[in-house]
């Protein structure tokens, strides 16, 4: 298959680039802040506890009646 010469390529996305510059937000550098990661190492904590909690021991049940 024969390539078709874009002799206005690079104009073409310049411009594209330039019209999406408004209208894209900024991203933020949230996953860097120090809330993120103290939130991320309270949640590994809790899991970790949750996991390798020893399992609870069993009860006896009680009897349905009491005895007076």
């Amino acid at each position: 298959m024969k390539s078709i010469p874009d002799v206005n390529g690079e104009a073409r996305r310049a411009y594209l680039r330039e019209m999406q510059d408004g209208f894209t937000p900024l991203q933020s550098d949230f996953e860097q802040s120090p809330v993120w990661r103290i939130t991320l190492l309270v949640a590994v904590f809790v899991i970790g506890i949750n996991v390798f909690a020893p399992a609870p021991v069993a009860v006896s049940p009680a009897s349905a009646h009491a005895t007076v």
